[in-house]
């Protein structure tokens, strides 16, 4: 109990290391920590099924470093599912993926008390993970999804549907007016935060919120490629 209250607590340093890299937006964060707080509150009453579900679906799917955790630390003491410790390694390593000291203990030594072919299967488990639930991974759809929106045009409401001329869209944060070419200017700079993210992360080559379509497939795949490797043992 003492452990998992203290990486409550650190939970708050570790989230800020990628927090615009992934774009959770700010506003996001009081609906996250409503979750964290029936989460936790339904692990306490001893209903670990509905916690589980909480902290794997809604947290950890995006990007939740604590709820990554938590859904190793339930898998390895079987709460709410049959324990496995495999599938534990492999949530515990992609809660330590930011470098936070208390998951690498958690995880190095869960790792160094498994056998030579567990650890085997933990790496597989982890890719599985990581190529969902990953910073890299998470950064790379959304960068997909925002590339959908620009391609697509709708990136807000038109107010002069109908009309001959450029299209205003409404910003849906602030309400304010402003042109399709200012929204799209907009979502270039979000989605260069997150480009400059992966491949600091990686080490390699700036590239441009503006690449073309046959550019963005061939740095995806880079990005997947890397995320194949296992690099933490």
């Amino acid at each position: 109990m003492i452990i998992r209250v203290v990486i409550l607590v650190f939970l708050l340093y570790a989230a800020a290391a990628v927090q615009p890299a992934v774009a959770q937006d700010r506003s996001s964060d009081l609906s996250t920590l409503r979750l964290h707080q029936k989460a936790e509150e339904l692990y306490q009453n001893g209903h670990f099924e509905r916690a589980f579900f909480i902290y794997v679906n809604e947290l950890a799917a995006i990007g939740d470093k604590y709820s990554q955790y938590m859904a190793g630390y339930m898998c390895l003491h079987g709460q709410g599912m049959r324990q496995d410790p495999v599938r534990a390694s492999a949530w515990y390593r992609l809660a330590a993926e930011r470098g936070a000291p208390q998951f690498i203990e958690l995880r190095d030594q869960l790792l160094e008390s498994m056998s030579d072919a567990e650890r085997a299967l933990s790496d597989d488990a982890y890719i599985n993970l990581r190529l969902k639930y990953s910073d890299l991974a998470l950064a790379l759809g959304h960068l997909r999804d925002e590339r959908r929106l620009i391609e697509s045009g709708t990136t807000g409401t038109r107010l002069n549907d109908g009309y001959p001329g450029p299209i205003t869209v409404v910003d849906s944060r602030t309400g304010a007016p402003m042109t399709r070419e200012e929204y799209v200017a907009r979502i270039e700079e979000r989605m260069q935060v997150r480009l400059d993210f992966i491949t600091e992360h990686m080490g390699i080559e700036p590239v441009e919120a503006t690449m073309g379509d046959r550019k963005f497939r061939l740095f995806s795949e880079r990005v997947l490629d890397h995320l194949r490797v296992v690099d933490d043992r």
